[in-house]
């Protein structure tokens, strides 16, 4: 059993807390708002003063609003003197920069440092569909991961560079965004030409396929540094996103965002790009 704390009781604070406690941990809860820490329940015990909260415990677990608000609690000398040999793990949503600003708190305090990012929803906490990156010190974090394993058995340690969880999980959320986007803007088009999207979504494995093998293809090709290949040019792509803009104008809906994909292949095409296959485009997204 784990003496810990989570600080923040929002509903992914909540279920973390929870979802320890019912793991066998004792498991302190605090919040801003002590009403909150009171409804989180599931056998962890409220406290409505943050040093009496973390006093004592070996593991400290933050997922608060954002990265300032958790640096606003720990501004107190005296939440930062009852850290000081202790580990806490951040899972508030933030940037790789947010990250290395964290670290170095932590080891101007003395504190063991986890950055971690959560990808599920609270209700999926302490579920096969939950996964959580780790980034930070590799001993540390396998001091810890039989206790955090509670809240993912899918639990994944990325790197010891700190900011490398916020990393993959921001590239990992824009391909989902991205991808929901596109997914729905392709039902709207659907749509509005007097087709049921119900006949797009039956298709879901055939668009995912397509993902799938272009990101297997975009793997090698960007390890390797080259594109070339006999598939499909980058021009015929381009052309056929020429299509979806004149679909989307012609149907009267937004197209805004084809036109914006073929602005980034277009600009493949100014590189010189467009006898290349698909992947090429990334040498034009490391350059603003």
């Amino acid at each position: 059993m784990t003496k810990l704390a989570v600080i923040g009781s929002g509903l992914m604070g909540s279920a973390l807390a929870r979802a320890f406690a019912a793991a066998g941990h004792d498991v302190a809860v605090w919040n801003r708002t002590h009403s909150k820490a009171r409804a989180v329940g599931g056998g962890t015990v409220a406290f409505e003063n943050l040093v009496e909260a973390v006093s004592g415990r070996e593991l400290v677990v933050v997922s608060v609003s954002n990265y300032a608000a958790s640096s606003e609690l720990f501004s107190s000398q005296a939440v930062a003197s009852v850290l000081a040999g202790k580990t806490v793990v951040q899972l508030t949503s933030g940037s790789p920069a947010d990250a290395r600003g964290g670290l170095e708190w932590a080891r101007a305090h003395g504190v063991d440092y986890l950055d971690a990012a959560i990808l599920a929803y609270p209700a999926f906490v302490a579920t096969d569909y939950a996964t959580v990156f780790y980034a930070g010190s590799r001993a540390v974090y396998d001091r810890h991961l039989e206790t955090l394993r509670a809240i993912a058995k899918n639990s994944v340690y990325v790197d010891e560079k700190i900011g490398s969880a916020a990393t993959l999980d921001c590239a990992i959320l824009e391909a989902y965004y991205g991808g929901s986007l596109a997914v729905l803007h392709a039902a709207a088009m659907c749509q509005a030409e007097g087709l049921d999207p119900k006949a797009f979504f039956a298709q879901k494995n055939s668009f995912l396929g397509l993902i799938s093998v272009t990101a297997d293809a975009a793997q090698g090709m960007i390890e390797n540094n080259d594109f070339t290949g006999q598939q499909c040019s980058l021009n015929t792509h381009v052309a056929a996103i020429e299509h979806i803009v004149r679909l989307s104008t012609d149907a009267r809906i937004s197209s805004r965002f084809p036109r914006e994909l073929l602005e980034n292949y277009r600009r493949a095409l100014g590189a010189g790009l467009g006898e290349q296959e698909l992947p090429a485009v990334f040498r034009t997204l490391k350059q603003d």
